[in-house]
């Protein structure tokens, strides 16, 4: 930590910098103690190490509980000199004594108070929400951080995103972006416009800003309305349907189940596997929760007939409490519920000509999957199917997905 009390109560915070002859008057200068625990602390410093406080003896203070590396006291001392040189009233280590929390950075800004948590190593979900909550108890709204040397990109819009990052996804289920920050270049960044393809495959756009040009106040990303991953979406979903057998478990209900409906991954129908809004409350990947609910409905319904989206729900459900489904957990965003997903896709079907809307939740089949034979067959329908919809995937469905 970089902030201690000394007996009188007077806060001391450490600088950037000590000289090794002044680092022995620091220590013989004063006693210090943890703002949380009250124990006492020492300074330990050196050519490597970045001058921090510790513990002098084994403690089970939570300030303590997580070591904290150079590149993470590196960050937070950074974060909080950019708030600081932008006028806002901030505080470096603050200590909340009403939820017995000490956070990296405390700032206030247009009346609001917000936590700052740089976090650069993996703390279990449940620390996570349960920090998180306890800020929000007291009014401060938590704003997580990850370090940006910990992102992996495969390619310029392909990103590889773990469970534990997914916790860090704010904004809306509408415009979800990440915050990252790298201390030793200084550089801010948002990864935006999440679509996640399957569990950790994430296509985003990336952004970054050097902290000397971007203020506080400009640092939230812009709202997106625009779908530019389509070409790498389809791409993807090609490979998918040619390779994802491969790498299936032996006895995978979702293979099997292909089995039983005569179904092979390359002949699936081009409208499974389709990009829509609110995908990201769903951790399977989109080609399989959607292949789910053809088969359980649409596979046998012919042009005519009538779906009820009670039914389409039930069903989900049902898939859900077997695990053949998997929601992810995304604590910072406000709720939704698992038929968000279910909905975008069943009103991009309907905008697409295959339903019409009969009344409210009651829907007609106006037109057929197409179900390819041959997977050559399938690139054709494919190709045919986004020349057709490109226009409307691309832009025509974000706006169709505000509601």
């Amino acid at each position: 930590m970089l902030t201690a009390i000394n007996k009188d109560g007077t806060w001391i915070t450490l600088p950037e910098k000590i000289p090794a002859n002044m680092i022995d008057n620091w220590r013989k200068s004063a006693d210090y103690y943890c703002p949380c625990c009250k124990m006492e602390l020492t300074i330990k410093a050196g050519s490597v190490r970045v001058p921090h406080f510790a513990h002098k003896n084994s403690s089970s203070c939570r300030a303590s509980s997580e070591p904290e590396s150079a590149y993470h006291l590196m960050g937070k001392r950074k974060l909080f000199q950019w708030f600081l040189s932008h006028g806002y009233q901030v505080d470096l280590e603050a200590y909340l004594p009403e939820i017995k929390k000490r956070t990296d950075i405390l700032v206030r800004m247009g009346g609001n108070r917000y936590a700052i948590e740089f976090q650069c190593s993996v703390i279990p979900e449940v620390e996570f929400v349960e920090r998180s909550r306890a800020y929000q108890s007291i009014g401060i709204k938590p704003i997580w951080i990850l370090s940006a040397k910990s992102l992996k990109r495969k390619s310029f819009y392909e990103f590889s995103i773990s469970r534990f990052q997914w916790l860090f996804v704010t904004g809306s289920f509408h415009h979800p972006f990440l915050w990252m920050y790298c201390p030793e270049t200084d550089h801010l960044s948002v990864l935006k416009n999440l679509t996640p393809f399957t569990p950790r495959t994430v296509f985003a756009e990336l952004t970054t800003a050097s902290l000397k040009l971007l203020p506080p106040s400009r640092a939230v990303p812009q709202n997106c309305f625009r779908f530019p991953f389509l070409p790498v979406w389809r791409y993807k979903r090609n490979g998918w349907s040619l390779h994802r057998v491969k790498t299936a478990r032996r006895c995978d209900p979702f293979f099997e189940a292909l089995y039983l409906h005569h179904i092979s991954p390359a002949t699936l129908p081009i409208e499974v596997g389709v990009p829509v809004r609110g995908t990201l409350l769903i951790e399977t990947a989109s080609i399989e929760w959607q292949a789910w609910l053809y088969m359980d409905v649409f596979q046998e319904k012919r042009t005519g007939e009538k779906i009820y989206m009670a039914d389409i729900i039930r069903i989900f459900r049902k898939r859900s409490k077997k695990g053949e489904i998997k929601f992810r957990s995304l604590p910072l965003l406000h709720e939704k519920t698992i038929e968000y997903p279910i909905d975008q896709y069943i009103m991009l079907l309907e905008q697409l000509g295959y339903l019409s809307k009969l009344e409210e939740g009651v829907f007609k089949v106006e037109k057929e999957f197409t179900i390819p034979f041959t997977s050559d067959q399938a690139q054709i329908l494919e190709k045919d199917f986004y020349d057709k919809h490109k226009l409307m995937m691309e832009k025509g469905n974000i706006q169709y997905n505000q509601s």
